[in-house]
């Protein structure tokens, strides 16, 4: 336990603006994410697509990409899930974690850039 103490207290000295700037583009790589995936889901009744949405985490700094879910569930089976992986019927029709991996370096390298130039600005 005291290491995570130890680890939050160094977390708690990283000063607002930096954290609003990291937040908002986090925001704004979890948009542009959806969106990308959205242009590339398989699209049978739409349902898959209506449910690709972007979800704040618990310290609302993170934000999360999902899709599937209730909507998309016909008796205990997500449709979702299915045309990512595949079934035994048909055949996967990749499409989230194919965008994830071929956007995830532009996020990261957009977070990198905003936390640099607010650490800068914060810096003098």
């Amino acid at each position: 336990m005291a290491k995570m103490s130890r680890l939050q207290r160094r977390l708690d000295k990283i000063p607002m603006d930096v954290r609003a700037a990291a937040a908002t583009e986090a925001l704004l790589g979890a948009l542009g994410l959806s969106e990308a995936m959205k242009q590339v889901v398989p699209v049978r009744t739409g349902k898959t697509k209506s449910t690709i949405r972007v979800e704040r985490g618990k310290r609302g700094d993170r934000f999360y990409v999902k899709a599937g879910g209730p909507a998309t569930t016909e008796g205990g089976f997500d449709t979702a899930t299915a045309s990512e992986w595949g079934t035994q019927k048909e055949k996967a029709k990749p499409w989230f974690y194919s965008t994830w991996r071929r956007n995830k370096k532009q996020i990261r390298a957009g977070l990198e850039h905003e936390i640099k130039k607010a650490v800068r600005k914060n810096n003098g």
